[in-house]
C-alpha cells in the first residue's frame, strides 16, 4: 500500500529518480515508505480530523493556558468538542519547539494541514510544497494519529 501510494505521487522510473538525485533534487528512495503517513490516502474528512488534532497538540500548552472560556467554545466549534477534549486529556507533547500563541479559531486547521505536510519526505514535494522532512512534525503528527484512531 505505500509502496503503491509512493509510486502514485513520486511516478518517476529509476531512471529518472537517478537524474533528479544527480542534479540535486529530492528523489523518493525506499526509506520514504517509512515516512508515509496512511492520512496520504485517507477520505477528506478524516485528514481534516487530524489536521485539526495536530494543530491542537501543536498549540496545547496555549490552551491549557487559556482562561477564557468563551475562546475555548469557539475552538471546540471550529473543530469540534471531541477533538479538543481527546488532545488535551493526556500529557502535553514533549516535542514542541517553542511555545506558539494560540491562532483564532480559524487559523487552526489550516496550521494543522500544514504540520501533516511538512511530515512529509522532501521528495513529494511537487505534490505537497510544504514537505520538508520535519521530525518534530511527524512525531506531533503521529501522536494525532493515534488520538484520532482511539476517537473511531
Amino acid at each position: 500500500m505505500r509502496y503503491a501510494t509512493l509510486v502514485q505521487l513520486a511516478p518517476d522510473g529509476r531512471g529518472m529518480r537517478f537524474a533528479r538525485r544527480l542534479s540535486g533534487e529530492a528523489a523518493p528512495r525506499f526509506a520514504d515508505l517509512a515516512k508515509l503517513p496512511g492520512w496520504l490516502s485517507a477520505a477528506p474528512e478524516d485528514r481534516r480530523r487530524l489536521a485539526a488534532l495536530a494543530a491542537l497538540l501543536r498549540h496545547r500548552a496555549a490552551i491549557d493556558a487559556e482562561l477564557s472560556g468563551p475562546r475555548l467554545a469557539m475552538i471546540a466549534e471550529a473543530v469540534g468538542e471531541d477533538l479538543l477534549d481527546a488532545a488535551c486529556e493526556g500529557e502535553p507533547p514533549a516535542e514542541l519547539p517553542e511555545a506558539a500563541p494560540l491562532p483564532p479559531p480559524e487559523r487552526l486547521l489550516p496550521e494543522g494541514e500544514a504540520l501533516l505536510e511538512a511530515a512529509l519526505p522532501v521528495c513529494l514535494a511537487a505534490c505537497f510544497p510544504g514537505a520538508r522532512d520535519d521530525a518534530a512534525a511527524r512525531a506531533l503528527v503521529a501522536r494525532a494519529s493515534g488520538l484520532a484512531e482511539a476517537l473511531a
